[in-house]
């Protein structure tokens, strides 16, 4: 299946719940979405369609781009060199939470590449 194929199929797909987003979608996708179903309730007045599937589907998007890009943007943290103690100042938790959160995204990191390791032929 091409790219422009998963897109439409993408594009097609209902989301109404966190769990009809599927791990792994870009999160650019996933912003184009957010972007047209806010639209349509911004203009709601204009579109008689808008209501509780744009509200829902707004709600499931905005939640998984901000898990998706607060773990991507920790781990590129980390990545480049910055100590626990700059993580949890850059978001505003403990330093224990922090350090909790980057065991925890090191642990899935390590959980996803057996996968695909295990995936692969």
């Amino acid at each position: 299946m091409t790219v422009a194929d998963q897109y439409a199929r993408w594009m097609a797909r209902k989301i109404r719940s966190l769990g009809q987003v599927p791990c792994g979608t870009p999160l650019v996708w996933q912003a184009a979405r957010l972007y047209g179903h806010s639209w349509r309730l911004a203009q709601a007045h204009r579109h008689a369609g808008a209501g509780v599937s744009d509200a829902l589907a707004v709600l499931s998007l905005s939640t998984s781009i901000y898990h998706d890009a607060h773990w991507d943007g920790v781990r590129e943290a980390v990545q480049a060199g910055a100590t626990v103690g700059q993580v949890a100042m850059a978001l505003g938790i403990s330093i224990d939470d922090a350090r909790d959160l980057i065991r925890r995204i090191k642990e899935r990191d390590r959980e996803l590449k057996r996968y695909f390791q295990q995936a692969s032929p």
